[in-house]
């Protein structure tokens, strides 16, 4: 089990420019910098692993925004934690239909709520997912 932190500077660099297995953008390393020092935020890294959620606050919702690496289960439950501290009372994303991941979002409780047209760009649709935190 590999221990899941808030990321550092040096992980930030790391995930500058990765590929996005939600299917949407990558970030640059500003982008990353901005999202770790502004508090609606939070960046976790595990492993080779790394998440970006947003929080919308009290009774609003929580957006995974860029999922990284391989270690994602103990990364999905630090994000649900981190969640659940903002107040949030759901996690959503967008994933595109053909990414590797969805068995293991879906295996984590996460539910498919619906399908966005053109989403990542022309002809590049998206599911919309959603867990409800309890």
């Amino acid at each position: 089990m590999t221990k899941v932190r808030m990321a550092k500077r040096s992980d930030l660099k790391w995930m500058h420019g990765k590929e996005n297995l939600l299917g949407g953008p990558s970030f640059s390393l500003p982008v990353l910098e901005m999202f770790s020092m502004t508090p609606d935020f939070t960046v976790h890294v595990a492993g080779d692993s790394a998440m970006v959620l947003y929080h919308e606050g009290k009774g609003g919702k929580s957006r995974l925004l860029m999922l990284l690496g391989t270690e994602l289960t103990e990364l999905l439950q630090t994000g649900e934690e981190a969640a659940r501290r903002a107040g949030t009372v759901k996690i959503t994303l967008e994933v595109d239909p053909r990414s590797e991941t969805i068995p293991q979002l879906e295996s984590s409780g996460y539910q498919m709520k619906g399908d966005l047209a053109n989403y990542f760009g022309k002809d590049r649709p998206a599911h919309y997912m959603e867990k409800i935190l309890l």
